[in-house]
């Protein structure tokens, strides 16, 4: 099973709100990963995956 597919949400804003709380946590979590590079690879990801979500919300706020 994989994150994407562990938990289902209601709507896009409900999503955005987790991925920034996943990215808030990656972000204050650096002295979890094995090195710099390791963190800053999923900081960056955890980062994309929220602007895309955001503009995910925006979008559907706007219909």
């Amino acid at each position: 099973m994989t994150a994407e597919v562990a938990y289902q949400f209601r709507n896009a804003h409900e999503e955005l709100e987790r991925a920034m709380a996943d990215y808030l946590a990656i972000s204050r979590g650096s002295h979890l990963y094995a090195d710099v590079e390791a963190h800053a690879a999923a900081e960056e990801k955890a980062w994309e995956r929220m602007m895309t979500l955001r503009d995910r919300a925006d979008a559907a706020a706007a219909v």
